[in-house]
């Protein structure tokens, strides 16, 4: 990876859109991240979408809204980003000659970075309708190193810790919380749409005060008897505290501006004070923990 060249100096100016996805309908999808980046692009340096943004999160649009990244549509939305000096990440099913990946595709001025694949599958939906891999990437741009952990991945602490110790200090975590408004876990018990929302959002948290790392979280708008997407588009500073906030079920690009220097330096927490022995001896907890089927 090249060194970072950026001037030190200045701010990062990050927006997380939140707002509906239109269900088996791409063109609308598409028309739509043109629309918000076109109005806001020119006052950011980052702007992140939901998860599966523009293929929706429903099985038939799965199957029927999913793209190769040489596709002429998906090829035509990354040669839209050529006219703004923004990185745009907007979330897809990408059709791979094995099967359908859930990604997020990060563009910026007219080319594609690169996608990140959803490293964690829920196994209740995600398993039946997409693969998944471990290539965890790092991305560069506008002078500081970001990932992507998607929506079920931020519930490990494991894909975000590992982007941290290679650098990353700006994680994006797109999302489709589209929640049930009262739902029975495997085991019986019953937790709610409010319940699970607030489990997410600590969890965005924690990542960022343990890791020190800016976490952006982008997520959907829904409201029907059966779904509620909240939104909650939210941003959190390397302390766990929020720096930005979305409005309950409103559409929305929440903003929020970061000093440069803050991704460069390591604060009150070193991590590289943690001895490589204990790493080592986490390595080989968790290979004993996979290993034994009465730990849960």
């Amino acid at each position: 990876m090249e060194a970072l060249t950026a001037d030190a100096g200045g701010s990062l100016r990050i927006g997380s859109y939140q707002g509906p996805v239109v269900e088996n309908n791409l063109e609308a999808n598409l028309r739509k991240v043109r629309e918000v980046v076109a109005r806001h692009a020119g006052e950011l340096d980052f702007l992140c979408f939901p998860e599966t943004f523009l293929s929706g999160y429903a099985p038939e649009s799965i199957r029927s809204s999913s793209l190769s990244t040489v596709d002429e549509r998906f090829l035509d939305l990354v040669a839209f980003t050529a006219a703004y000096d923004t990185v745009v990440l907007v979330g897809m099913s990408e059709r791979r000659a094995d099967g359908i990946y859930n990604v997020q595709a990060v563009m910026y001025k007219g080319r594609l970075l690169g996608v990140q694949t959803k490293t964690q599958l829920t196994q209740g939906y995600d398993s039946l309708y997409f693969k998944t891999d471990l290539d965890i990437r790092v991305f560069e741009a506008k002078g500081v190193r970001f990932g992507i952990a998607i929506c079920h991945s931020t519930s490990y602490v494991e894909p975000a810790l590992y982007l941290r110790l290679k650098g990353v200090r700006l994680l994006f975590t797109p999302h489709f919380n589209d929640i049930a408004p009262q739902t029975l876990y495997p085991d019986g018990r019953m937790f709610t749409s409010s319940a699970h929302r607030d489990m997410v959002l600590n969890n965005q948290a924690a990542l960022a005060a343990l890791l020190k790392m800016v976490v952006v979280r982008s997520n959907v708008v829904v409201v029907s008897p059966d779904h509620l997407g909240w939104g909650d588009s939210n941003l959190w500073d390397m302390d766990g505290n929020l720096a930005a906030k979305g409005e309950p079920f409103t559409e929305c690009v929440v903003k929020a501006a970061f000093p440069k220097e803050i991704f460069r330096t390591s604060g009150f927490i070193n991590r590289k004070e943690v001895p490589l022995e204990l790493y080592r001896m986490i390595a080989d907890a968790a290979a004993s923990y996979l290993a034994d089927p009465m730990i849960s």
